[in-house]
C-alpha cells in the first residue's frame, strides 16, 4: 500500500506551476503610447501642401516647359556669377517659383507683400474655391506673373493665399519639408516660432527641399512697402536695412518703385543691393544707372499698356534704344506684352555706393 508523500507533493505542483507558464506565450501588455499632438505650424504644414487642385500637375509641366526649363539654362550662364546667397523678392505676390528658379546658389529666399497668409491649419473648403485656386495658379503658368485681383478675391472667390505659396514651391519641383510663423521684433530682427499664440505672425517660413536636392528656406513677409506703411512700423525699415545686401530681385511691380510715395524702398535697395535683378517695373533706369552697371536682357519697345504714359518707360527705352544691342532672353519676365519683355542685371558700382 502506497504511503501519501508531502514532499512529492509540493514537487508535482512545482512542475505543474513551470509546466503552466511555459506554455503561457501570451507577452504582457504594454501601456500605449498617446500620439502626440501636432503643434499649429506642422497642422498648418500638413494640410498647406496637399494638392488639392486636380489639373496642378498639368499645369505645372505647361509652366515648366515654357519658363522653367530655359530660366535655369539661362541662369546657370548669367546670373550664378553674381555668387547670391540671399534673394529679396519685394512686390512678390505668391510667386515662389521664378526667384528658386532664377537664383540657384542661393540658400534663403524672402518674399515681400501686401498679402496676408493664412496662419490657422486649414479646414475643408468648398469645391468652387478649389477651382479659383486651380484658375489662379493656371493664369501664372501660362503668363508667369499673378495678378493681384485674382490673389485678393477681387469680383469673385478668394484663393487661400498661404496654398497659392505652396503650389508655387511644388510647381518648381521642390517638396516643403515644415513651416515656421515669423514675427519681427521692435529691433527689426525676424524671430522664428511654431505656434501663432506665441506673438502676432508677420509672414510664414518654409523649410524647402529643392528639385536638385539643396535645402533652403523661403520666408514670406506681409508689409505695406510705402512711405506711409514704413514710416508707420519702425519695425519694417530697420528689417529692410539688416536684409537688403545681398541680391533685390523685382518682377511685376506695377512700376511701384518709380512712384514718390516709395522712395525711402528705392533708397533702401540702392543703400544696400549688391545686386539688383529686374525687369522694367522696378527700379526707375535714371536712378538703376547711377549706382549699378546694368546688362540688359530681351527686347522693349514701350511699357505695358496700362502704363504706356509712364514717363520712367520713355527713359527706360530711350536707354535701351542708345546702347548697341540687347543680349537674347530666352523666356518672357514680367507682364505679357507684344512689345517684348526684358530682364536687367545691375552689379554695383564701387565708386559710387552709397554709405550707411
Amino acid at each position: 500500500m502506497n504511503r501519501f508523500s508531502p514532499a512529492l507533493f509540493c514537487l508535482s505542483v512545482l512542475l505543474s506551476s513551470f509546466q503552466a507558464l511555459a506554455a503561457d506565450t501570451t507577452a504582457p501588455a504594454l501601456p500605449a503610447t498617446p500620439t502626440p499632438t501636432p503643434t499649429p505650424a506642422q497642422a498648418l504644414a500638413a494640410r498647406t501642401a496637399k494638392i488639392e487642385c486636380p489639373a496642378f500637375q498639368k499645369i505645372a509641366t505647361d509652366y515648366q516647359t515654357k519658363f522653367l526649363a530655359p530660366m535655369q539654362t539661362w541662369s546657370r550662364q548669367h546670373l550664378n556669377k553674381l555668387g547670391t546667397k540671399k534673394v529679396t523678392y519685394v512686390f512678390s505676390g505668391a510667386d515662389i517659383v521664378t526667384p528658386l528658379t532664377l537664383f540657384t546658389t542661393a540658400d534663403h529666399f524672402t518674399l515681400i507683400a501686401d498679402q496676408t497668409p493664412e496662419y490657422t491649419p486649414l479646414q475643408e473648403i468648398s469645391g468652387s474655391q478649389i477651382a479659383k485656386e486651380c484658375q489662379t495658379q493656371a493664369y501664372f503658368a501660362r503668363y508667369g506673373y499673378f495678378r493681384t485681383n485674382d490673389l485678393e478675391g477681387k469680383d469673385s472667390v478668394k484663393p487661400r493665399f498661404v496654398k497659392m505659396l505652396a503650389y508655387s514651391i511644388l510647381m518648381s519641383g521642390g517638396t516643403i519639408g515644415k513651416m515656421d510663423y515669423l514675427s519681427i521684433a521692435t529691433n527689426g530682427k525676424l524671430e522664428v516660432r511654431d505656434n501663432p499664440a506665441m506673438g502676432k505672425p508677420d509672414g510664414l517660413r518654409f523649410h524647402v527641399i529643392t528639385a536638385d536636392k539643396r535645402a533652403v528656406l523661403v520666408d514670406y513677409l506681409r508689409m505695406n512697402l510705402s512711405n506711409s506703411g514704413l514710416n508707420a512700423d519702425p519695425r519694417l525699415q530697420q528689417f529692410l536695412s539688416s536684409n537688403t545686401n545681398d541680391t533685390i530681385f523685382i518682377k511685376s511691380a506695377s512700376h511701384l518703385l518709380q512712384k514718390n510715395y516709395f522712395s525711402i524702398l528705392a533708397g533702401l535697395i540702392t543703400d544696400h543691393a549688391q545686386s539688383v535683378v529686374q525687369d522694367e517695373t522696378g527700379l526707375d533706369i535714371e536712378l538703376f544707372g547711377k549706382y549699378y552697371q546694368i546688362d540688359s536682357y530681351g527686347k522693349f519697345l514701350r511699357p505695358h499698356p496700362l502704363w504706356h504714359d509712364s514717363p520712367s518707360g520713355v527713359r527706360l527705352r530711350d536707354f535701351l534704344s542708345a546702347k548697341n544691342s540687347l543680349q537674347p532672353l530666352p523666356f518672357t519676365i514680367g507682364y505679357e506684352k507684344t512689345s517684348g519683355s526684358v530682364l536687367l542685371v545691375g552689379t554695383r558700382l564701387q565708386r559710387s555706393a552709397k554709405t550707411n
